[in-house]
């Protein structure tokens, strides 16, 4: 879940405003209740998406 999800779900859960919806985020972020991940899946996709773009562009520049 991304930080919108979860911050969604506990106004849905408690019936709160966003700004306390994100206090109790950041509150349980700092308590170590919810941990960041990176998204590896999107990185390692991005990375391949780069590297194809750079040798299309290698291999038209060597081309001409």
């Amino acid at each position: 879940m991304n930080k919108e999800d979860i911050i969604k779900k506990i106004k849905e859960d408690t019936g709160c405003d966003e700004h306390e919806a994100e206090s109790i985020f950041e509150r349980a972020l700092n308590d170590g209740i919810v941990k960041r991940h990176l998204n590896w899946n999107f990185i390692i996709s991005m990375l391949i998406y780069l590297s194809v773009l750079i040798t299309g562009t290698w291999a038209l520049w060597r081309h001409l």
